[in-house]
């Protein structure tokens, strides 16, 4: 933004093209950024609790929209344009920071601020924001390992209403991943899913293929029949409509888990944090359920995967009988 003509809050002199000029990410009040320094914070941070937003004295470099003269402002994130009115993007929720013209630089952040940019080119988010009524504090509190790459993610979904949001580690690993983060309900549920479609895709034909191949097995390794024998044995299996099912059903799954994984975790997090504030009697216990609840199980992930396989090694022994 251009600041000629405006006066920095702390010496009261007006910038010019040389100087070297920061922006408060909270207001957006600029300042001499020797001045800033020298003072060790905004001018005006007395009065970000009233959210108090710069604006500039200038009017003039006010850009209208075509046509329509209406003002707009230029999100410095995406570049969208958004009506003077509104506080963020109406497009990624990025602040607005009252930038009124074209070029849209991204406001510097500055020595002690409250502030942290928590993905690469996401999103500027504080502490104090809120996602699903709860502070960004708390949630990172809640998510703790990773909580810089859930929580843009989150914040995103909120300001946009989205509910796909890909999860590359919930697609690789359901149902595990959900046990990892202590969604153990709906792990189960997908767990549970991929057994009964095994079990109704093993028919007698299956079976049958299915022992067979394991006799091919044998004897190919014994040397009594030849590799193209065995190739034939294995694309029978495979050309089965049954395994074919199977195959796209479980990666039905996997792709359904990596697109609503993240939003399936924010809303375990808004519940959990909201138990957390209705049964806590003090903020130390309300601290205390936070980190408990919250976080990872690699206990319950490993169990997870025992359980499948026994649960899996049972129902084929009990099908091939």
């Amino acid at each position: 933004m251009n600041y000629l003509k405006e006066k920095c809050p702390v010496c009261e002199k007006e910038f010019t093209q040389e100087d070297d000029t920061v922006v408060c990410p909270v207001c957006g009040t600029p300042h001499h950024r020797e001045c800033y320094e020298s003072l060790g914070r905004c001018k005006n941070e007395a009065l970000h609790s009233e959210g108090f937003e710069w604006t500039p004295s200038n009017t003039n470099e006010t850009v209208q929209a075509e046509n329509d003269g209406h003002q707009i402002i230029f999100c410095p994130n995406c570049g969208r344009e958004n009506p003077a009115s509104e506080p963020v993007c109406l497009n990624c929720g990025e602040r607005l920071y009252n930038n009124l013209n074209g070029s849209a630089p991204r406001p510097v952040m500055l020595p002690n601020m409250q502030n942290e940019q928590f993905s690469d080119n996401v999103i500027r988010i504080s502490p104090d924001d809120t996602i699903g009524g709860n502070k960004v504090s708390d949630v990172a509190e809640f998510v703790q390992l990773n909580a810089n790459r859930y929580i843009p993610k989150f914040y995103k979904m909120e300001k946009t209403g989205k509910k796909l949001s890909f999860n590359w580690a919930s697609f690789f690993f359901s149902p595990y991943w959900f046990f990892f983060r202590k969604m153990h309900v709906t792990g189960f549920i997908i767990m549970l899913i991929s057994i009964l479609i095994t079990g109704v895709c093993t028919t007698d034909r299956v079976t049958a293929f299915t022992k067979e191949y394991t006799n091919a097995v044998e004897q190919y390794y014994a040397g009594e029949i030849s590799d193209e024998e065995f190739a034939e044995i294995s694309n029978k299996i495979a050309e089965l409509p049954e395994i074919a099912v199977m195959s796209v059903s479980g990666f039905a799954i996997k792709l359904f888990c990596g697109m609503f994984g993240n939003y399936l975790y924010k809303k375990k997090v808004e519940k959990e944090i909201g138990d957390c504030w209705q049964n806590a009697s003090s903020p130390e216990e309300y601290r205390f359920m936070l980190f408990k609840r919250g976080g990872i199980s690699g206990i319950m992930c490993g169990l997870s995967i025992v359980g499948y396989f026994c649960a899996d090694q049972i129902l084929t022994m009990l099908l091939l009988r």
